[in-house]
């Protein structure tokens, strides 16, 4: 295999594979290992036939019987033996090479060809490998052109393929360069080191990865969408710190849910969210947090009565499920209060309730906001499960904690009754009692005295009456 395209498979996350005729391993690159589970001296020298699944090994010796004679094989399928013992659904794409006699083979769905400017660039063998990967692939020359592209590169971009050829990589007006790529490239071109970057590109709306390896005197460059692996990474970090932060006395509340609210705004810039808490009696709903939401309407909407047609949010709590508004000025829940939301330009608001998981008892509700008229994806009802549950989490906590604080002060007070205010009184009887003239009945002392016990009994009854109050609701 030449240098080149051994350089560029052992970089790539796409599976990839070099078989001789009998169907020996001659080479893998990191992806195949790492989907298969062996490492680079357990996978060398094994058979790929050995490795299939029983059913499947006859149609793998007949497939290397027939790529000698078509050269090429499109969407070959077969189940590999992981190290695991597990089988893999694999789909090929096999190129025989007359040269040197080997297999070349990919496990992708794709078929279409790689776009190349200069056919002189890049061999043959390269452009088969590179037009299937899912991954975006392009080249730069040393004036930042771009000679070289795949499909899944032109899809990412979605840009068509006569403007792609020869376009100045840094003026792509459906990529919003991040500060920090640019920097990346300078890089590679001027001290030939590779880099990797992440960034969030505002017009793709989603995280993009560039693997950048300088090639004489060019740059390959790999590029994929890893919005999906980013989100997920950032959500576990927000969670993480939410729930820390719940640990601490420090924080209210409000607080909590106000750090909640702005790290998924943080991390979907087009959502404005906000929670409402539902009071005891289950009839109305307050403000608690909505970091980017206008004041105005957070203080318009306040104590608002929960009902079959009360918005987002009063529906949603009234009901005990979700509701979602994909139009707020036409739909009939939001009949009396569009007026309050409309003049911000809010076009859609979906609300969940956050129901206790102890009761039926409605806590609180979370609701998003956006500027356009839509629905929400399978994403964003994950998003919204996700943080119902931790909103449940940190409402109970901080009740709780609340709870306990006024349980603990219910038993000071009645510590401190008892050390006090029944001491006195039984000192005083006791100290009557002493008094008490037992060989004298008729002793006039003896009425004085019976009357101040009378006057002492009574007053530690009310202080009796007192502990048995605050203990009743302990």
């Amino acid at each position: 295999m030449d240098t080149r395209l051994s350089f560029l498979l052992e970089h790539s996350n796409d599976i990839f594979c070099v078989f001789d005729i009998n169907g020996k391993i001659d080479s893998s690159n990191s992806a195949f290992r790492h989907f298969t589970g062996y490492s680079e001296q357990e996978i060398a020298g094994k058979n790929i036939i050995d490795l299939s699944h029983p059913d499947d090994s006859d149609k793998s010796i007949e497939l290397f019987k027939t790529i000698v004679l078509l050269k090429n094989i499109e969407g070959f399928k077969t189940r590999i033996r992981g190290r695991d013992g597990n089988f893999l659904n694999l789909t090929w794409s096999l190129c025989f090479s007359d040269d040197d006699q080997l297999v070349y083979a990919t496990g992708i769905y794709a078929d279409e060809n790689l776009n190349v400017q200069n056919s002189l660039n890049i061999s043959d063998k390269i452009q088969h490998v590179l037009a299937h990967l899912s991954e975006g692939f392009f080249m730069l020359d040393k004036n930042w052109r771009i000679n070289a592209f795949n499909p899944a590169f032109q899809q990412i971009i979605n840009v068509p393929r006569d403007e792609l050829h020869g376009a100045d990589f840094r003026l792509l007006n459906n990529l919003i360069i991040a500060d920090e790529v640019i920097p990346k490239f300078e890089n590679a071109f001027k001290n030939n080191k590779p880099s990797q970057v992440q960034y969030y590109d505002q017009h793709y709306k989603g995280w993009l990865r560039l693997n950048i390896y300088p090639y004489k005197g060019e740059v390959v460059a790999f590029i994929r969408d890893t919005t999906n692996i980013r989100i997920q990474q950032l959500i576990l970090a927000l969670e993480k710190k939410v729930l820390e932060l719940n640990l601490l006395s420090a924080y209210s509340l409000a607080q909590i849910a106000h750090e909640l609210l702005s790290g998924i705004e943080a991390i979907f810039p087009e959502m404005y969210c906000s929670v409402l808490e539902v009071d005891a009696a289950q009839e109305k709903v307050y403000h608690l947090a909505a970091p980017r939401l206008p004041v105005e309407y957070c203080n318009a909407i306040n104590g608002s009565k929960i009902g079959p047609k009360a918005g987002s949010c009063g529906t949603a709590a009234y009901h005990r499920e979700q509701v979602i508004v994909k139009d707020i000025e036409h739909d009939p829940l939001w009949g009396d209060y569009k007026q309050y939301i409309l003049p911000y330009g809010f076009k859609a608001c979906w609300s969940t309730p956050v129901i206790g998981s102890q009761s039926t008892k409605v806590l609180a509700t979370f609701a998003i906001y956006y500027n356009t008229i839509r629905e929400p994806m399978e994403d964003e009802l994950e998003i919204m499960e996700r943080t119902i549950n931790i909103l449940r989490v940190i409402i109970e906590s901080k009740r709780n904690e609340a709870y306990l604080a006024d349980q603990n002060k219910r038993l000071q007070d009645i510590a401190s009754i008892s050390s006090h205010n029944i001491r006195r009184p039984v000192a005083t009887i006791m100290g009557l009692v002493n008094l008490f003239d037992r060989h004298r009945l008729d002793n006039p002392l003896n009425k004085e005295i019976i009357g101040h016990l009378e006057t002492s009994a009574l007053e530690l009854d009310d202080v009796i009456h007192i502990i048995v109050e605050k203990t009743f609701n302990i």
